[in-house]
């Protein structure tokens, strides 16, 4: 035992000696390692010119530990994990579509990287239009779509030769502004394209001026989050949240059954603290937009939350806060405070964006592209506690807002009259908007257009001159059934009806919620008694009437579930 312990001691002094224990270890590819790696050298590019998406072969010497490769003036990009192959001798690459000429450099995992002496000429395939616009909008977006329309370089409409650069494009459409073209009634288009030929010439095609009251029919909304996959997209900041995952604080679903919950008892510096984030980097063309929105439910289950909006477009990064100025809730004040779930919809061109990265002033492009969001979150002037809950954001052309509320069913109270069987989530269908909805039922075998009873709503008159664009809206569900209802209002002392008109005069969503929106600017309901001429869209409703009818439901089971219905200032999604 005694030489033992001696031995061990002149180990540990020999070690000591060499500094071998108190020494930090040098990172094996760092900068400063003082083993000579071998750099990498390419010596030819097979073949020199080569098509687009082809096989290439880049030959030289210590290419086995080559992690990347960039092609061309542009330095596209070729990770590890889309090499096709590699050796000491060689390395095989697939050229990157909008490649332009250039050299190669090829990069090692020892930090070792080389530039080749010779030049790569991409090829480029001719664009193939499949689809020409049926009409242009003065001041709008059009939109061309085929194949490798990523590959145009400009277009030349009524005598206007227009570049195609940055997000313009995909391989399957390119969008096109007419933006202060003064363009004739009619125009032919043609397309020049990366090879240097032209890609197409068009049919004669009409323009057309807007809409003088600038109306228009939106366009359907992105959704960026609805959080019903069940992954949780949160990344925490500066701390670590009391709850940062999906459903939380014991609060009642928003839209369908998942939303994110974050929640922190304490923040100390309520700006200081980035308690955390989320982002997409998913591409969102807004070419076919006429005013983008960032829509979203929220909740903070009375106490107070907020996160800051950040964007990119057009490689500009940009950053902006909700307040009265800026939010559709002139309650927002660099926070948000509610007591259960409320919509907000956030028109992004009149948005306060601020150079908070040093790219510059942002002008938004309403019919441009984003690249990137990310919600920041912070307590902003909020206090403690800390609580946000968020669902269904959307980016929706125009507003999304419902004005009036009729029936919403979170007091469990069930408003049916009549003789069919209904009930509070009687369908066990999940969620609609909160937590219930109403089910109206019948048992199989029934007959077409059976009345069978109705809802009631007379709370309180609801004026549509206040309103730019009023629909009238529900959410519905029928279950593994069919189901169908119509509508009826009243305009002083007559009486408007409206069946809905879905396919066949039934609906059958197969057990999912489907968003019923309805304009009302439109010639919609029809006269059902009294002396008036037409329905007037401007007017006021004094009631509104849901009748539970089976349509042309007939000798199979009836079954309809309903939720959200409200009067909006444009259209729910």
């Amino acid at each position: 035992m005694k030489n033992y312990h001696i031995n061990r001691l002149l180990v540990v002094a020999l070690l000591l000696g060499l500094g071998l224990t108190a020494c930090k270890q040098e990172e094996p590819f760092s900068q400063n390692y003082d083993i000579d790696w071998p750099l990498p050298t390419i010596t030819s590019i097979t073949p020199q010119e080569a098509m687009i998406e082809s096989e290439i072969t880049l030959q030289g010497t210590n290419l086995d530990r080559v992690t990347e490769v960039q092609l061309g003036s542009n330095r596209r990009t070729i990770s590890n994990d889309e090499i096709v192959s590699k050796s000491a001798t060689e390395v095989v690459i697939k050229v990157p579509r909008l490649t332009e000429a250039g050299t190669a450099i090829v990069s090692t995992n020892l930090g070792k990287s080389t530039t080749s002496e010779v030049v790569f000429r991409p090829m480029y395939p001719t664009a193939v239009v499949e689809e020409w616009p049926s009409s242009i909008v003065r001041g709008q977006n059009f939109k061309i779509k085929g194949q490798n329309m990523d590959m145009l370089t400009s277009a030349t409409v009524g005598g206007y030769t227009l570049e195609l650069a940055g997000g313009a494009a995909t391989p399957t459409e390119v969008s096109i502004s007419t933006e202060g073209l003064e363009l004739p009634d009619a125009v032919t288009i043609s397309l020049q394209g990366r090879n240097g030929v032209d890609n197409g010439i068009s049919p004669s095609i009409p323009v057309e001026d807007p809409d003088p009251d600038g109306s228009f029919d939106p366009v359907d909304p992105v959704l960026v989050w609805n959080f019903e996959d069940g992954s949780n997209p949160f990344a925490a900041g500066d701390i670590a949240p009391d709850y940062a995952d999906l459903n939380g604080a014991g609060v009642a679903p928003g839209r369908g059954d998942g939303f994110l919950s974050i929640v922190e008892d304490n923040i100390t510096d309520p700006w200081g603290v980035n308690i955390g984030s989320i982002e997409t980097t998913d591409f969102i063309d807004l070419s076919e937009f006429h005013q983008p929105h960032l829509t979203f439910l929220v909740n903070t289950n009375g106490n107070e939350g907020y996160f800051q909006l950040e964007i990119t477009q057009g490689g500009v990064r940009a950053g902006g806060h909700f307040t009265p100025g800026t939010s559709s809730d002139s309650e927002d004040d660099y926070k948000f405070a509610t007591e259960g779930w409320e919509w907000r919809s956030i028109d992004l061109s009149n948005f306060e964006w601020g150079d908070w990265w040093g790219d510059g002033a942002l002008t938004f492009d309403s019919q441009g592209s984003l690249e990137r969001i990310t919600f920041g979150f912070k307590q902003g002037n909020g206090v403690n506690p800390f609580e946000i809950h968020l669902d269904h954001v959307m980016i929706t052309d125009g507003p999304m807002l419902p004005a009036v509320e009729a029936f919403n069913f979170e007091d469990g109270v069930d408003p049916y009259s009549g003789s069919a069987t209904s009930g509070i989530n009687l369908a066990g269908v999940g969620n609609g908007m909160g937590a219930n909805y109403l089910t109206v039922e019948l048992g199989t075998g029934v007959t077409s257009w059976n009345w069978t009873g109705e809802i009631f709503w007379d709370q309180q008159a609801v004026d549509l001159a206040e309103l730019s664009n009023p629909h009238l809206n529900l959410m519905v569900n029928t279950g593994s059934a069919k189901g169908y209802f119509q509508f009826e209002t009243f305009q002083g002392n007559s009486k408007f009806g409206m069946g809905q008109t879905a396919p066949d005069y039934l609906f059958e969503t197969q057990g999912e919620w489907v968003m019923v929106s309805l304009p009302l600017t439109s010639p919609a309901f029809s006269l059902w008694g009294g002396d008036a001429a037409d329905f007037d869209p401007e007017g006021v409703l004094d009631y509104l009437k849901i009748g539970f009818t089976t349509g042309n439901v007939a000798d199979e089971a009836y079954q309809i579930s309903v939720d959200a219905i409200s009067i909006s200032d444009g259209p729910m999604w």
